[in-house]
């Protein structure tokens, strides 16, 4: 039997032909002879002979040099590494026409599939399984140690297994006591609570309702016991009851009771659908996407598990809790990248044995075989984070396609490609046209060509605001584009403060007291001279949220004040400790990069100040007008989730199209302007584009590099345009000078192999990318 194989942690996007005389199924890992060393490959087709796989278009797209492939000149397999395949078919088939037509390198695809120190964790076992051969179970190492072992197994006389062992949760009580809050969050204000209390209030507002016996284990470490909880309901806060209700204030938190019209309308179409159809659910935030995805994961689970997938993992927590008040009793898994390895694999053991029902994750959690899949949520799909930026590179837009599951993806904001399947009727086209139980904020656009400056960040009209805000017991949130304070330029000269290993400016970090690059991460201290004039004129330039967060302390003297951004937010835990803090009413402002776009669900919001967007705006990038127009809508859509909120945008350009288009709320007439654009210029989605950018310690060698690549892509007639090349924005980078061009074309494969065959010529760090965010 002749075995196509995808080679582990290789970058180029080839299959490898190898024999074996045991019948290996797909998916299964196995050890290979290539280039000399023993490697882990995937087993992604098999055939009779050499001459049907290169008969299959799909599979022979990855083979080269096939005269040598038919002469039957092969090694063979050396040995099978589980002898069981957890990689079901659909999934490999989506991996390789994902592979083939974006050229994402198909080993590393299935490299991922994989849980970090996977082997470490299972051990490989052999046990009987015939009553002709009697023996021990025993591990697979020793059972090597047998003369006939393989013929053994080829005879079917002993089971190989992997020892995936997971616990299984012990049966609850037939009468579990459940806890509610019986008050609204608004009204548990008013009460002097203690820590332990607050603690178990933070964890209902969260969870809206759990068992007495669960939130007494969760909440072990903070000492809490049943006493808490009778004082709790002592006092009116919280009611206990046997078995599940639906929480007398479930709209309070923004949780319908039943489903409008509108998305019953939407459900019945969803669920009636062909099972393995792509879905865009399209609505302004606060719609009730959640409660479409939560109703048509009620249906999919009576088939089979469901996989929701979000951008952020810092958003996990409350997808979990939207679930759990729904479904409380089942299976409920989370899968990233800051769990440990031991419970990766844990997780990872029981998806594959179908012992989770419902999966939640970010975009690595898409590669987890989970058992029978009946529905992929995406929510928020438009964000950048579902976009892999580092080896190996992926859209899972893109793998998604090829996968025949049932897809939802939903956004008040979509991905523009999926908006354009949308219409086109590609995928099914579902819009909800209004939010749940409240109107979208009112938006103010402020001149700062006429307003007046409170200070250098905020204006005089949106201090102003914020003040009323704060006086009406309500939260303000302020948005910027970056964490840091500022840039450190000379007054006198113009002088930048720059990094020594990079082409770009340092942000000064109030915190640290230090200059910091936040391309590679170094730290200078803050000299008092210029080093140009000597002059000690140094001022900031721009605006970072450290900055703000000073300038509202200036303003706003006493107030609570606190940072949502990657300097402080580093892990889910500190993000939850926030989100827990405003909904207690800790915090009367916040300021934040776009971590606050994203899952801030506080009905306390009732403020929205956007104090630097037109910087952008004007970011040398094709997505940069598109993802500033994402971002407003979304971070406008974090007020007033109760009641009527409002948002004010600064601006220096307020006739600018995304302004206009972002304060009226009008994604469809900006996507439409927005794709005529792109039609006309030839930009995604209507071509592809291949990002190339290659670095050198040598700019010379790195500019004559690009050039010879260039000029093999100009011998091919399938591109549209080559823009460049050129240097990159940021030139040097860790001392590395760096030159770049972009392909557009119909024909993104075709492209990417020449660029593969010219970066075996030309040793250097190489990045390809089909579609980046960043163009």
């Amino acid at each position: 039997m002749v075995y196509a194989v995808a080679i582990s942690e290789l970058s180029e996007n080839k299959l490898f032909l190898y024999t074996s005389q045991e019948n290996i199924d797909l998916g299964e890992r196995v050890t290979v002879n290539f280039r000399k060393k023993k490697t882990a490959g995937y087993v992604v087709a098999k055939s009779e002979s050499v001459r049907q796989l290169l008969e299959d278009d799909l599979i022979s797209s990855f083979l080269e040099d096939q005269e040598i492939l038919s002469s039957g000149q092969l090694d063979k397999i050396l040995e099978r590494t589980d002898f069981v395949s957890f990689i079901d078919q659909a999934r490999i088939y989506g991996y390789l026409n994902a592979s083939k037509n974006y050229q994402y390198p198909i080993g590393r695809l299935f490299d991922i599939s994989f849980p970090p120190s996977f082997d470490k964790y299972f051990t490989l076992y052999v046990e009987s399984a015939s009553p002709l051969f009697k023996f021990e179970k025993m591990k697979f190492e020793e059972f090597k140690k047998i003369s006939k072992h393989k013929e053994y197994i080829a005879n079917g006389l002993v089971r190989v297994y992997r020892d995936f062992e997971s616990k299984v949760p012990r049966p609850r009580k037939d009468k579990d006591e459940y806890i509610f809050l019986s008050l609204s969050p608004s009204e548990i204000v008013k009460f002097k609570l203690t820590s332990k209390q607050s603690a178990v209030v933070n964890y209902l507002l969260i969870r809206r309702s759990a068992p007495i016996d669960e939130i007494l284990k969760d909440l072990e470490d903070a000492k809490i016991d049943r006493n808490v909880i009778v004082q709790l309901k002592n006092k009116g806060i919280l009611k206990i009851s046997e078995g599940l209700e639906t929480s007398e204030t479930s709209e309070e938190f923004g949780t319908q009771k039943r489903l409008t019209d509108e998305q019953s309308e939407i459900l019945r179409k969803i669920v009636d659908s062909f099972e393995n159809q792509k879905h865009l659910l399209f609505g302004p935030t606060g719609s009730g996407k959640t409660e479409v995805y939560l109703e048509v994961m009620r249906t999919a689970l009576n088939l089979g598990s469901v996989l929701y997938l979000v951008p952020e993992i810092s958003l996990t927590e409350q997808t979990i809790a939207r679930i759990k008040e729904k479904f409380p009793e089942i299976r409920l898994a989370v899968y990233h990248s800051y769990q440990t390895d031991s419970k990766k694999v844990e997780i990872w053991a029981k998806a594959v044995k179908g012992e989770i029902d419902v999966l939640v994750g970010p975009r690595s959690a898409l590669f987890v075989p989970l058992k029978n899949p009946k529905l992929i949520i995406v929510d928020e799909e438009h964000d950048d984070g579902y976009y892999n930026n580092s080896e190996p590179y992926y859209d899972i837009h893109k793998i998604l396609q090829y996968m025949p599951v049932k897809v939802i993806y939903g956004s008040a904001t979509p991905h523009l490609e999926t908006y354009k399947y949308a219409k086109e009727g590609t995928y099914n086209f579902h819009v909800l046209s209004k939010r749940f139980n409240v109107e979208l904020p009112d938006v103010e656009i402020v001149d700062l060509r006429k307003e007046k400056m409170a200070t250098p960040s905020i204006s005089a009209k949106l201090r102003d605001e914020i003040l009323e805000t704060i006086n009406n017991d309500k939260i303000s949130l302020i948005f910027t584009r970056r964490k840091g304070f500022s840039r450190v330029q000379c007054a006198v000269c113009g002088y930048f403060v720059k990094c020594d290993n990079c082409d770009v400016a340092l942000t000064y970090h109030v915190d640290k007291e230090k200059l910091k690059c936040h391309i590679c991460g170094s730290e200078k201290e803050l000299s008092n001279t210029c080093p140009v004039c000597s002059s000690s004129m140094f001022v900031d330039k721009g605006t970072g949220t450290e900055k703000v967060e000073r300038e509202l302390r200036t303003l706003f003297p006493g107030k609570s004040i606190g940072r949502i951004d990657a300097e402080i937010i580093d892990t889910p835990a500190k993000m939850k400790e926030v989100l827990e803090a405003l909904r207690e009413g800790k915090f009367d402002l916040v300021t934040g990069t776009k971590m606050i776009t994203k899952g801030l669900d506080i009905y306390r919001i009732g403020l929205i100040g956007i104090v630097d967007i037109d910087a952008l705006i004007n970011y040398p990038d094709v997505n940069a007008p598109l993802r500033t127009f994402q971002t407003l809508v979304q971070v406008i859509g974090r007020a007033g989730r109760k009641e009527k909120g409002k948002a004010l945008i600064q601006t220096y350009n307020p006739e600018n199209p995304v302004i206009v288009y972002a304060s009226a709320q009008d994604v469809a007439g900006y996507y439409e302007r927005e794709l005529l654009l792109r039609k006309e210029l030839n930009y995604p989605p209507f071509a592809d584009v291949v990002h190339v950018m290659y670095a050198n310690q040598s700019a010379e060698i790195a500019s004559e590099t690009i050039d010879a690549v260039a000029e093999e892509i100009y011998k091919t007639d399938e591109f549209i345009d080559i823009l460049g090349p050129s240097e990159h924005p940021i030139f040097k980078v860790q001392n590395k000078f760096r030159y770049q061009l972009f392909v557009k074309t119909h024909n993104p494969e075709k492209i990417v192999r020449i660029i593969s065959q010219e970066k075996a010529k030309y040793p250097g760090d190489w990045i390809v990318r089909v579609n980046p965010p960043e163009i």
